[in-house]
């Protein structure tokens, strides 16, 4: 139903449009081109919704979507880029017929702040700059790329490797856009990782009692008593910064660190964060040839005492890792192969730590399969005798599908102190000053979540007196 009112809105928009296509209509027959149309679209339409965006129009072969309505995401730009490298390698594969030039696409993404309302007609408008922007930017795209404003990047810096592009002309457009092409997604596992990435972390303020909690726990560990820790939180609370700093502290113990994380993208891919998880314990370079990896794999299990006959054939397949016919498994049911995929996964991380102390860290797990979910349950089941540390963050609504025990530790991560805070947005500005005024604009606005702290301050610092006053009333989009 049209919105009688207008909405205001942070939107990311993407605009996608075929190159080259009145030369190809030009060349096959029109029922041809319709049904390669038909087909291009259905392939932006999954891409699209895939990473929760909405298709906002089609204009003949120009696609343009939105992210951020109707429904918003924390991570909306994020996610948009995603989308656009997805289509560009659905549409690479969608027709490989010698009759016409292979498709290929350009994409353009801006973000901006928008009013959603209904204008002249029945349909629901975009008022603002972002579509238009998003258009003019895909016509300055190469073929087959994804170009970005800077708005854009600010919001997906660390996330994606990107090539500066400048600020090329874009016609209609009188101010200068700085423009980036996305190369491919980075390997930062998340927001705290892909933020040391751009620009560094602040330094860790508070969360004493919580990290002196992890380290008793970790001397359990380092005794024969395999632990438990499951850390809570609401999003930009500290959970993933406790984590690191907790892994900074143990740096000089002989130990494994092995982290993954689940992702919103992925709750319907089975075993998704354990693919990760199962990369890192092979010791599996994903640079190397498919063969060297597999190589790695079989050593790593051979060095835990593991069958690798039985077990490499139900774990290979998680890496996407071809098999020759002489490792094929026994065609057997599927729950069968998932049952002993599981066994096989817990036996390695049990057996791995009687070697040497691990700790396994798997974050965001309110967004995790099923499968690994199943597989979290049984480490906590069995993880008891081995020195073993299980560390697994969540939202508040995440209910763990374990009973409480006695090696088990749940944390819930309150807001920082006004003093914390404080301390927080003075090492944050290091030598630059800011008036008490702001400083207590600052605290006030937010809440003590340290993701809002750091952002928030660093906002203020880049966007000067305006920004100042401006946070009295207003988050930038970072966080908004």
């Amino acid at each position: 139903m049209p919105l009688r009112s207008g909405e205001r809105r942070h939107l990311t928009v993407l605009f996608c449009d075929l190159v080259g296509s009145t030369e190809i209509a030009a060349q096959i027959d029109p029922e041809e081109w319709r049904d390669l149309i038909a087909a291009y679209h259905r392939a932006a339409a999954e891409a699209i919704t895939r990473f929760g965006g909405h298709v906002a129009k089609y204009l003949g072969d120009g696609v343009m979507a939105y992210f951020g309505w109707p429904e918003a995401h924390e991570n909306d730009a994020e996610r948009a880029a995603r989308a656009s490298l997805a289509l560009l390698d659905a549409i690479s594969q969608l027709d490989n017929s010698r009759t016409h030039p292979k498709l290929s696409a350009r994409i353009g993404i801006d973000s901006g702040t928008v009013v959603i309302g209904q204008g002249a007609g029945k349909e629901t408008d975009v008022f603002g700059d972002a579509p238009n922007v998003a258009a003019r930017v895909q016509s300055s795209a190469a073929p087959g790329s994804v170009l970005i404003t800077s708005a854009v990047h600010k919001l997906v810096s660390g996330l994606f490797l990107v090539e500066d592009c400048g600020t090329p002309a874009l016609k209609g457009l009188e101010r200068p856009v700085q423009l980036y092409r996305i190369i491919e997604q980075s390997r930062a596992r998340g927001r705290l990782e892909a933020a040391a990435a751009a620009r560094g972390l602040t330094p860790f303020v508070g969360r004493d009692d919580e990290l002196r909690s992890l380290m008793n726990r970790w001397e359990r560990v380092l005794d024969g008593e395999g632990q438990v820790v499951l850390i809570l939180g609401e999003a930009g609370i500290g959970k993933s910064r406790l984590v690191q700093r907790f892994h900074q502290q143990i740096l000089n113990t002989a130990h494994t660190w092995v982290e993954a994380a689940a992702a919103p993208f992925y709750q319907n891919t089975p075993f998704y964060p354990i693919a990760e998880v199962l990369r890192e314990l092979g010791g599996c370079n994903r640079d190397a040839s498919a063969e060297a990896q597999l190589a790695q794999l079989v050593q790593a299990l051979e060095m835990t005492g593991l069958r690798t006959n039985d077990t490499i054939p139900l774990l290979a397949p998680l890496l996407n890792l071809p098999l020759s016919e002489k490792r094929q498994l026994a065609v057997i049911l599927p729950e069968r192969r998932r049952r002993r995929l599981l066994t096989s996964l817990v036996e390695w991380v049990v057996v791995a730590a009687r070697r040497l102390p691990i700790v396994l860290a798997i974050e965001d797990l309110h967004w995790a399969d099923p499968s690994t979910l199943e597989l979290v349950r049984l480490l906590v089941d069995q993880g008891a005798g081995a020195r073993l540390l299980l560390v697994y963050t969540a939202r508040p609504e995440f209910r763990p599908p374990w009973p409480l025990r006695t090696h088990h530790t749940h944390m819930t991560l309150d807001r920082l102190s006004t003093c914390n805070v404080r301390q927080m947005v003075l090492q944050v500005v290091a030598h630059q000053a800011l008036t008490e005024q702001t400083l207590a604009a600052v605290v006030e606005r937010t809440g003590g979540v340290p993701l809002f702290v750091e952002e928030l301050t660093r906002a203020v610092l880049e966007g000067g007196d305006a920004t100042r006053r401006a946070a009295r009333s207003r988050l930038p989009c970072a966080i908004h």
